[in-house]
């Protein structure tokens, strides 16, 4: 990429980009040498300014015919300096385009032939002077005698070429010099205009002797006798390696990752679309890889940029060692990669995926240390009738499966993947309107004192009652709240309904005056700086004891800001409130945060209680662990999805009380409470 660009920097010629309405985009240092303004100068300001007035109308007409998408090459016009100085230039256009095949502007190339111009003027009847011109202007001509079979070539045409001016010209020879790929067509051509046929013009790459590969714009014409035979083919090549080059740099900028090398997203969607088409037309299947790099924020975040552009760099050089030749390799946004194949089997695509994260295994050197990092994988397999888009999107979904496993392995897309991404995005689009349509509903699950039976309380659970899709569990929601930031409002209004129940269950049921009330907060409600006013006038409100009200926290949101988390519930605290630390186990456990945090309870995470009565034979060690442990703190203790009477039966055994699980019941609206507890047995074991 530095090679193209230094090549269209150092080109004598003026180059310039523009946009479709002659806005100047771009401009090298042949342009300033040739025109007289600086790039600050030129960039911005419309190509009109480099045409004399009287010329307009011949700049707007081959501008016009360049939106045709036909190349403009080689068009001699006059120009105008920043000076005020006329002078003339050999000028190409060449249309641009983007992704999409819409053309967005032009790359021109002027050259000067102010001198060519002259010599033409002086000498139009003498060969050696216009050949002399030719040569100025990098033109060569060629000369084929159809009845004597004589061939003709100028010395600037034996130097495009790369030839000695003492070599032979045949057809033969002219014929080894065009590339392979090219010669068939350019041939075709020529036999048509050796038959009679209309002038040629094309565009090919020759190699010359050395090796050089070099680009050629041919132009032949055939003059003819009274009866229309062919007797003479004059030929004019032009060598426009520069103009190629300069379209190559224009191209790469518009499809390379300046970063990795690698396609960018525009060649990638690009490149999709040409595999689907493929497979329609040969069949097979396409397979499209969505790679994350996980805890790339953290390392980001704790290292630096240059860091984290060193570790994508890296990654970028071992994926080209994974995948196969055909595969293409994009970047495609951040730390997101996505590869495409062709012609794969399910099979072949989860192996491939696997090498990959094997491939990872390896420390990355970041800035003199060695870091671990690995990537998510999700894989889409194409269907009749998919585009691009939705293989993208469908594998960015894979993908998100693979980050929330245990064990991180590659996901291949399913019809349920579908299903749950399509209610996502109506959860999305509907779940702004839950609270005002008054969808939303508080649901309470008991907490019992395992040794009298007897209820101490509820959690606080919110569902959401759609009029279509019925009622919605937090997983399908929550998570889209936390993300949105309307978790806040949610978490206000279930904090504000469930006090208030809370309070009227202790004003009004016989033995419910020292029930407590948990609700949870999420991590987004732990860093609103508003929480400890919606606290406090939640309790206000509802008129309770503030030391009924228990706010609970996972140890993974606790610790996510550790500084911002311990200054927010010191504050909670000095409330009056209790604070306890959900799914207990799980995540960050040590002494050190429980000895720094003003916690009042630990809440037993279920996958403890489920190993209970011989499940886990660990499981009965841990649990008794806890409770000792929560003792030896002065922190209450609950034991969270009890679902047997063997679990019971050992928590007893343990003395770990209360607990909760759909053992006693299922989260219950509010209204259903009463009947549960006139018909909950309230004797100990």
């Amino acid at each position: 990429m530095h090679r193209l660009s230094a090549l269209v920097e150092s080109s004598n010629d003026a180059i310039n980009g523009a946009t479709l309405d002659g806005i100047i985009t771009s401009w090298n240092i042949g342009a300033e040498l040739m025109y007289g303004y600086t790039a600050a100068e030129a960039t911005g300001r419309s190509v009109s300014m480099l045409t004399p007035p009287d010329a307009a109308g011949a700049d707007v007409a081959l501008r016009d015919r360049l939106r045709t998408g036909e190349p403009v090459i080689a068009q001699e016009v006059p120009a105008v300096r920043k000076d005020g100085t006329i002078f003339d230039v050999a000028l190409t256009f060449s249309p641009v385009y983007d992704a999409g095949g819409t053309m967005i502007g032009s790359c021109a190339i002027a050259r000067d032939i102010t001198e060519v111009r002259r010599l033409r003027a002086a000498a139009e009847l003498d060969r050696d002077r216009l050949i002399a011109a030719q040569e100025m202007a990098h033109v060569g001509s060629a000369e084929i005698n159809m009845v004597t079979g004589h061939r003709w070539w100028s010395d600037e045409y034996f130097r495009i070429n790369g030839l000695p001016l003492d070599t032979v010209p045949t057809e033969e020879l002219w014929l080894s010099l065009i590339h392979p790929q090219d010669r068939q067509r350019v041939e075709q051509h020529w036999r048509q205009l050796e038959s009679g046929g209309p002038p040629v013009e094309v565009i090919h790459r020759i190699i010359r002797p050395d090796g050089e590969l070099r680009w050629v714009h041919l132009r032949a014409t055939a003059e003819h006798d009274a009866d229309n035979k062919v007797l003479k083919l004059v030929e004019t090549g032009v060598d426009i390696t520069d103009r190629k080059v300069a379209e190559e740099a224009l191209e790469r900028l518009a499809y390379q990752d300046p970063l990795t090398g690698l396609a960018n997203r525009a060649r990638l969607t690009e490149r999709i679309d040409e595999a689907l088409g493929e497979v329609e037309r040969y069949g097979g299947q396409v397979a499209v890889l969505f790679l994350d790099v996980d805890r790339f924020k953290l390392i980001n975040d704790a290292m630096g940029h240059a860091a984290g552009d060193s570790l994508l760099v890296q990654l970028a050089d071992r994926l080209r060692g994974t995948v196969r030749p055909g595969d293409v390799l994009a970047r495609f946004a951040g730390d997101e990669f996505v590869i495409v194949c062709c012609d794969i089997s399910e099979e072949g695509a989860q192996q491939l995926g696997k090498r990959i994260q094997r491939s990872m295994q390896a420390p990355f050197t970041l800035l003199g240390r060695e870091v671990f990092a690995n990537v998510s994988v999700g894989i889409s397999l194409s269907r009749v009738g998919d585009a691009a888009e939705s293989l993208l999107h469908n594998a960015d979904a894979a993908m998100y499966r693979s980050k929330e496993g245990l064990l991180s392995a590659p996901v291949v897309f399913d019809e349920a993947m579908h299903q749950r991404a399509q209610m996502r995005l109506n959860v999305e689009s509907l779940l702004p309107r839950a609270i005002e349509r008054n969808e939303l509903r508080v649901f309470y699950q008991p907490i019992l004192d395992v040794q009298s039976m007897r209820p101490v309380g509820f959690e606080a659970l919110v569902r959401w009652q759609h009029p279509e899709y019925g009622l919605i569990l937090p997983n399908d929601f929550i998570p889209v709240a936390e993300e949105t930031g309307l978790i806040v409002p949610i978490g206000a209004w279930v904090l504000a309904e469930a006090i208030q129940q809370a309070q009227h269950w202790r004003s009004n049921i016989p033995g419910a005056q020292d029930w407590r009330i948990s609700v949870n907060l999420s991590a987004r409600q732990l860093q609103d700086p508003g929480l400890l006013a919606t606290v406090r006038e939640a309790i206000v409100a509802a008129g309770i004891a503030p030391s009924a009200v228990e706010l609970e926290i996972t140890e993974s949101v606790l610790m996510r800001d550790a500084d911002h988390s311990l200054a927010t519930l010191t504050r909670l605290r000095d409330l009056g409130v209790g604070l306890s630390i959900d799914d207990f186990g799980t995540g960050y456990s040590s002494l050190g945060y429980l000895r720094r945090f003003p916690v009042t309870a630990l809440k037993i995470d279920q996958s403890f209680i489920d190993g209970l009565g011989g499940g886990d034979v660990h499981a009965d060690s841990i649990v008794e662990a806890i409770t000792g442990l929560a003792r030896a703190l002065d922190l209450d203790v609950v034991a969270e999805g009890v679902e047997t009477t063997e679990q019971m039966r050992q928590l007893f055994r343990l003395d770990a009380t209360p607990a909760q699980g759909y053992l006693w019941a299922k989260p219950l609206p509010a209204d259903e409470v009463p009947d549960w507890l006139a018909g909950h047995p309230r004797t100990g074991m």
